[in-house]
């Protein structure tokens, strides 16, 4: 294979670089590589008709000496527990594991790897989902040189959901080094052009980061300050866009008036960020695991944030982040203000010219707790 020098250049690969992966055949797919799955920094990757349901987690275990590791295939003919077809609309029940093959293949030279993380959208509607690879005993990560399927282990969290296949639940970035900015070079960005903003629009005070990260501080101090999933008979279509009832999933949280709100265990939650968020061209972020020793509950299952967020018409005046909130061990009480979430920036091969929002993204106008694209506005 002829390897184009430009791919393995250090950095997060923009929309020029996957678009030459996807011309290299480094990536192919079952009816090809449609224009839109290529986003500002990522690619999505979409549902093939081949599914299983599983009696639980699990991953291949890596191969060792000259002896290749697992495939996912085989764990799936030694353990599935029926074969579902998603040719067709079909029902995934709540609280089961599936494993769905992505219809995109992997041919990555040496020196390139990948590394996947949930949509917006999917984390939105308590969808757990996770990309793995033969051989690779670590969720959402892609080795140098992988060649091979790629699957999606799926588990709807709060409500049944209706699958099929061609639906795009995941997105991976791809990088021969992934340059991520280190406390030092985040602060000097900050100071140059910030990233974090304040409500008002003034930036963020420098206290905002901390060990390379851009902390972020839940909003409590709005009408409704989020949603809490509700027990539901509906199902939720993954196809069908702006056509449920949030009123049918989902209840609404109004402002607290003691200053607490309650976050119940093995609830989910959307809420949102007091702080404004920046990502500019030649930079790609990502929402990233909070502090353990801020409380034990799962801050967000998206986590992507593509060049060009919270940027208008040329000017960075930052947007909200939503998060979606599932404490684990213990109820928890949330004030405003609190720290909630941190945002962990990357490098890219060069600046992006494909901005988010210039394309009409779902959330580039979000203010404050949005749901997810699937529900009437």
């Amino acid at each position: 294979m002829l390897i184009d020098p430009l791919l393995l250049v250090p950095g997060t690969l923009e929309t020029h670089g996957l678009r030459r992966l996807v011309a290299a055949g480094m990536v192919t797919a079952e009816g090809g590589i449609r224009p839109e799955q290529v986003q500002p920094a990522s690619l999505d990757l979409t549902l093939s008709a081949e599914a299983y349901r599983m009696p639980g987690s699990i991953l291949p275990l890596a191969g060792r000496g000259d002896a290749a590791g697992e495939r996912v295939r085989d764990l799936v003919a030694g353990l599935a527990l029926e074969r579902v077809d998603l040719a067709q609309p079909t029902c995934l029940g709540r609280d089961q594991v599936y494993f769905v093959r992505l219809n995109e293949r992997l041919d990555l030279p040496a020196g390139l790897e990948a590394y996947a993380n949930g949509k917006s959208s999917t984390g939105r509607v308590d969808l757990a989902t996770r990309v793995l690879a033969d051989g690779s005993p670590r969720y959402d990560r892609v080795p140098a040189g992988y060649r091979g399927e790629l699957w999606l282990e799926l588990i709807p969290r709060s409500f049944n959901i209706v699958a099929q296949a061609g639906v795009s639940l995941n997105q991976a970035i791809f990088f021969a080094e992934r340059l991520v900015l280190g406390q030092a070079d985040l602060a000097a960005h900050h100071a140059r052009a910030p990233l974090l903003f304040e409500p008002d629009g003034t930036p963020s005070a420098p206290n905002s980061l901390f060990d390379g990260r851009l902390v972020m501080t839940a909003d409590l101090d709005r009408e409704v300050v989020g949603w809490v999933a509700k027990r539901t008979h509906h199902p939720l279509v993954l196809a069908k866009l702006g056509a449920h009832r949030p009123e049918h999933f989902f209840a609404p949280l109004s402002r607290p008036d003691s200053g607490f709100l309650c976050l119940e265990q093995d609830h989910f939650y959307i809420l949102a960020t007091r702080e404004r968020v920046a990502v500019p061209a030649e930079l790609a972020c990502e929402m990233v695991p909070f502090d353990p020793t801020a409380g034990e509950f799962r801050a967000h299952y998206a986590g992507f944030f593509d060049p060009g967020w919270g940027i208008f018409a040329g000017q960075a005046r930052g947007a909200p982040a939503v998060l979606e909130v599932r404490p684990h061990q213990d109820d928890i009480i949330l004030r405003h203000g609190q720290p909630i979430c941190a945002m962990a920036y990357e490098i890219l091969q060069q600046p992006c010219a494909q901005l988010y929002g210039a394309c009409g993204n779902n959330y580039a106008t979000q203010e404050g707790p949005r749901l997810s694209k699937h529900f009437v506005p």
